[in-house]
């Protein structure tokens, strides 16, 4: 993988955490998620899994989701208090940058 595509991964991720992190005490849909970043560009679906695993994977559980068999889309997403931490730099993630 190139240094470009690394760093956009980076900032995807540290999109979605501020996404989530915007709507935190509301759980919502993957699928509102992808609207909610549209600001960022397209994001192509393949990418979106991607960032939501590393996420969500072991050793991050900085989010969680309750998916949805029929439709991933549809599943729905929240911020962890560990997620909640890096959204507020009480903590920090070599994988995760924040565009400010």
């Amino acid at each position: 993988m190139d240094q470009v595509k690394v760093m956009e991964a980076k900032l995807l991720r540290g999109a979605v955490i501020s996404k989530l992190y915007m709507t935190y005490g509301t759980d919502i849909r993957i699928s509102a998620l992808k609207n909610l970043l549209r600001s960022k560009g397209f994001v192509q679906e393949e990418e979106l899994r991607k960032v939501i695993f590393y996420l969500g994977g072991d050793g991050k559980k900085y989010i969680h989701v309750e998916l949805d068999k029929d439709d991933w889309r549809d599943s729905m997403i929240w911020l962890t208090p560990a997620g909640v931490n890096l959204a507020e730099k009480d903590m920090e993630d070599i994988g995760v940058i924040f565009d400010e």
